[in-house]
Order: structure tokens, then sequence, then C-alpha cells
């Protein structure tokens, strides 16, 4: 999200321009820029993915009436099971695709990711690797995990 249309659109072609394939461009805009991800999905050279924007089974709608995704990211966090399922089935009907995605989940809520992007087989993108899933204290670099309700095991 943090890309003006235009930025996001100039990032795009400088490094198309240098050879570096992009699978999918996630959430260049901000999320309430519906419009900017139209326009950025029809002059960038590579696949435009909502995620943020992608909250409701509303906006998804919305954005597939808009034609301003070439993806949907679901995360069951963000849109509960109920308008998962119903996201699944408009993206499938409007022939576009979908990426599944995780936030601050423990094991508990990306099992729960894993078994509905297993039974639905649906999406061609999976994005499940919380942070709180990992079991080291020290990491290389500046990364740091800073979760007081959490003890590493």
């Amino acid at each position: 999200m943090g890309y003006t249309p235009k930025q996001a659109i100039e990032f795009a072609k400088v490094l198309y321009s240098k050879g570096v394939n992009i699978d999918l461009f996630e959430q260049p805009v901000v999320a309430t820029d519906f419009e900017g991800l139209k326009f950025v999905r029809f002059n960038s050279p590579f696949p435009v993915g909502a995620d943020e924007s992608a909250k409701t089974k509303y906006d998804v709608l919305r954005l597939i009436k808009l034609e301003a995704v070439d993806f949907i990211n679901i995360k069951l966090m963000k849109s509960g099971i109920s308008d998962a399922l119903a996201i699944v089935e408009m993206v499938k009907a409007a022939n576009l695709q979908l990426m599944i995605g995780c936030m601050g989940e423990s094991s508990i809520g990306i099992n729960q990711s894993v078994n509905f992007a297993l039974g639905t087989g649906a999406f061609v993108f999976h994005d499940l690797d919380s942070a709180i899933m990992l079991k080291e204290e020290k990491f290389r670099g500046k990364y740091s995990v800073d979760l007081p309700y959490y003890k590493y095991q």
C-alpha cells in the first residue's frame, strides 16, 4: 500500500525493464483506492492483486465489477470463513485467481487456512508463514519479534 497509482506503475515498469519477473504485484496502492488498483492493473506489466482492499465479499464484488485486479488475497482472519467461501465462488466465476495469506495467526489459525486452501483447491499462491510460528529466539539481521504473550518453544 506504499505507492500512488503512478508510482506503482513506474516501479513495475523499472522492474520489468531490468528483467525482474513479478508473479503478483500485491496491493500496491492504499486499500480504499479501488480505482487506483484498476489503473495499475491496466498499466502494469505484472498481475495486480488486492489484499487489504478485499476484506469482505462486498469489497471483492466491487473489485470484480471494476475489473480492478487479477488476484484476490483471502485471509481468513480478515474475512471469516463464510465470506471467504463466497469470495472463492465469485473469483472463480469472474475467471480471476486467488492467493491465501495470513496475518499474525498462531499455528491453529494457519492450520485452518491450510485446510481451507486444500479443501477448496482454489489457490494459485499460498503465503501462510506467520511470524508467531517461528521457533527461533534470535534472528540474523535486524528482524525481531516482540510478542510478550507468546513464548517460543
